[in-house]
């Protein structure tokens, strides 16, 4: 009683003093308990959440300053992002041992060598000159296979227009190859009088004997002769070829020849009985080519071949048609 009335005439109220009293040891367990919060949770870092939570809901700790408290929960998460990304890290690098460790049994395995190599759409060309020239052999690691190298090594080919490689795994190769289709025949190196095939970019694939192809194509004249099968003509060729594939379907079975004479083109026809003197149908320089075969196949239509002596379609909208004279 005394202490309260000595209290009160200080100007404190006596239930200050006493409440402070009380309240005394309930401080000093909050602030413990906030001490135990800040310490580092090594061992198991739910556990420290799981506490914080139990005193956030507890009630407001007079001691806890919120600062502190959220200074916490950045250092918490920092260590467990640090963490996290370890762990990542070691995963990549095991990762990238794994993987190179089956990259080597794979380029070392002879369970992956290649054991076939099958050849498709080559008949001029031979399946075994393609494997040859690809420089393919049985044995080799698929994964060592320089694709573009071998592919280039087919394309020399005469008859061979496009080549591509498939691996087939674990123990094949396919080649597949896009032939060249023959155009004309033209006297060459090679080929004697019968000629070689010739296809519509100027590249000489074969001799033409024995080739059943070869009496139904424009032979070329009047143009330098051709080297062996692989070389391309020379460029005075250029424009006889140029008309020879460009002949169209109802004029081409009229035509025997196509001959270059000094930059200027002339078809030398088909007629029964005038082997010696064909009829000629002349186009000048080969330019217009489409205008002036039109021109030649619309005047040949409506005439008899045998009566033709020179049909001048240099101008193609004007032809003018000489007969020969009986």
């Amino acid at each position: 009683m005394g202490a309260r009335r000595r209290a009160a005439r200080a100007g404190h109220p006596a239930s200050s003093f006493f409440d402070a009293a009380t309240e005394e040891p309930a401080l000093l367990e909050a602030y413990s308990r906030a001490r135990a919060e800040r310490r580092p949770q090594r061992q198991d870092p739910a556990r420290g959440r799981r506490r914080r939570r139990r005193v956030a809901t507890a009630g407001p700790g007079p001691m806890v300053d919120p600062r502190i408290a959220a200074r916490g929960d950045e250092v918490e998460a920092g260590t467990a992002v640090v963490a996290s990304r370890r762990r990542r890290r070691w995963a990549v690098a095991i990762g990238a041992v794994l993987a190179l460790a089956v990259g080597g049994l794979t380029v070392l395995s002879p369970l992956v060598g290649v054991s076939t190599v099958r050849v498709s759409g080559a008949p001029h060309t031979g399946a075994a000159a393609v494997r040859a020239a690809s420089g393919l052999r049985k044995g080799q690691p698929l994964v060592r296979i320089d694709s573009a190298r071998a592919t280039a090594r087919v394309r020399r080919l005469p008859w061979v227009s496009l080549v591509t490689l498939e691996r087939r795994w674990p123990v094949g190769v396919v080649l597949t190859v896009t032939e060249r289709a023959p155009a004309v025949v033209v006297a060459c190196q090679d080929g004697g009088p019968a000629g070689c095939l010739v296809d519509r970019g100027g590249r000489v694939l074969a001799s033409a004997v024995d080739d059943p192809e070869a009496g139904t194509l424009p032979r070329l004249t009047g143009v330098p002769v051709a080297g062996g099968p692989g070389s391309d003509l020379a460029e005075q060729a250029r424009g006889p070829l140029a008309v020879a594939t460009a002949l169209p379907n109802g004029l081409r079975a009229l035509v025997a020849g196509v001959r270059g004479d000094g930059g200027e083109v002339s078809l030398d026809l088909r007629a029964p009985g005038r082997d010696a003197s064909p009829p000629v149908v002349r186009l000048g320089p080969p330019d217009r080519i489409p205008d002036k075969l039109t021109a030649a196949a619309t005047v040949l239509a409506r005439t008899s071949v045998n009566g033709v002596a020179v049909l001048d379609v240099r101008v193609p909208e004007s032809p003018a048609l000489t007969r020969i004279r009986r």
